[in-house]
């Protein structure tokens, strides 16, 4: 505990002032990537616990339309999506050497998150009508929806960035598929950007969580209408911490929601619903959190929200229309004082929170 606690003061000592984010992160223009992979080849980290990384070469376009190549290394992501049986293309991470990022979009980057459309199959053959549609692409640029709402909505948040990679065989550079995907931010660039520190994992402290940015979460994932997360067992939710020691949630990994509607993904089977589309309150009734003022914020960004399925590039009308209804449908809940009052704050969990909740079955699901 000493130990851990010195490392921690440490860390918050060398805490830098809020950082400007990172070129790639600080345009929304969607990015063309080559990134020629064998993916029957990858290590995947569910399956073998001794996955290390592989070289690879990341090709892309820059503002001039220039292509600019960079060596880099890749791994599969742990999780659900890890595991072959479930994603024929998994979710990555990708490393790059600080040295030659200079001057390049990626420029300040040492490993990156990239979620894939996870898909089934993946097709190298061309095709007449041009670059392929799947379904699993579209739950993709929906999750992608659901971290541009979250950034709407608070700073301390996962900046991503919406990236076109054409996948190939290395050796076959000529038949290559083109699917959409999206780069995250480290954790770590997050705490950078926001004068915070990340938190190993199993630092959960009620005493210091935020309640005005728990509160918030949770509302946000009622709104998305996704019970795959927990801040009490940190999953897929890393916290921060600033200079006077409250913490901070923030999301990630959002594709079990009902506003991607992924016909893979399930509510926790802890709850009283049968599937993700149904809105589920796990907010807690915390001390200290300002309800109205948090409705309020949320209905202040509504039309920016609202307008955010209409920018992505790439959704199609059935997942517009379907996003813009799951949205819309929030928003009359927080609107009708009856609705919000049965479903919200009457639905809160007590406070304070039990160690087991509705995510401890899923664990071992991924």
């Amino acid at each position: 505990m000493i130990a851990r606690l010195l490392l921690l003061t440490v860390a918050l000592l060398s805490v830098s002032p809020v950082q400007a984010e990172h070129p790639l992160f600080a345009s929304d223009v969607t990015l063309e990537v080559r990134l020629p992979i064998d993916f029957k080849e990858l290590c995947r980290p569910r399956e073998d616990a001794q996955c290390e990384f592989s070289p690879a070469t990341l090709t892309y376009e820059d503002e001039a339309g220039a292509e600019r190549s960079l060596a880099v290394e890749v791994k599969v992501r742990g999780g659900w999506r890890s595991l072959s049986r479930n994603c024929s293309v998994p979710l990555l991470w990708l490393r790059f050497d600080p040295d030659i990022t200079n001057g390049t979009v990626f420029e300040g980057q040492s490993v990156l998150p990239l979620t894939t459309h996870c898909g089934k199959g993946l097709a190298l053959s061309r095709r007449r009508s041009g670059a392929p549609r799947t379904s699993y692409e579209q739950y993709l640029l929906r999750e992608f929806l659901g971290h541009r709402i979250y950034n709407e909505l608070s700073e301390v948040s996962v900046r991503a960035r919406l990236a076109r990679i054409g996948y190939s065989e290395p050796g076959r550079l000529r038949r290559s598929v083109g699917y959409y995907a999206f780069f995250t931010e480290h954790f770590d660039s997050v705490a950078a950007r926001t004068a915070s520190v990340r938190l190993p994992r199993g630092s959960y402290d009620p005493e210091a969580i935020d309640a005005q940015a728990a509160a918030r979460l949770a509302l946000f994932h009622f709104m998305i209408g996704n019970t795959d997360w927990s801040i009490v067992r940190e999953r897929n939710v890393v916290l921060l911490q600033n200079g006077d020691g409250r913490q901070f949630p923030v999301p990630y990994d959002l594709d079990m929601s009902g506003l991607v509607a992924a016909d893979y993904a399930g509510p926790a089977p802890a709850l009283p619903i049968d599937n993700v589309k149904q809105r589920y309150f796990l907010g807690h009734c915390q001390p200290g959190v300002d309800w109205e003022a948090l409705f309020a914020d949320f209905a202040e960004h509504k039309e920016a929200i609202l307008d955010l399925p209409g920018e992505i590039p790439g959704m199609d009308r059935a997942s517009w229309r379907l996003t813009r209804t799951y949205l819309k449908k929030f928003y009359g809940i927080l609107e009708s004082g009856d609705d919000r009052q049965e479903q919200i704050l009457g639905a809160c969990k007590p406070w304070p929170p039990s160690p087991v909740d509705h995510t401890s079955s899923l664990d071992q699901a991924g």
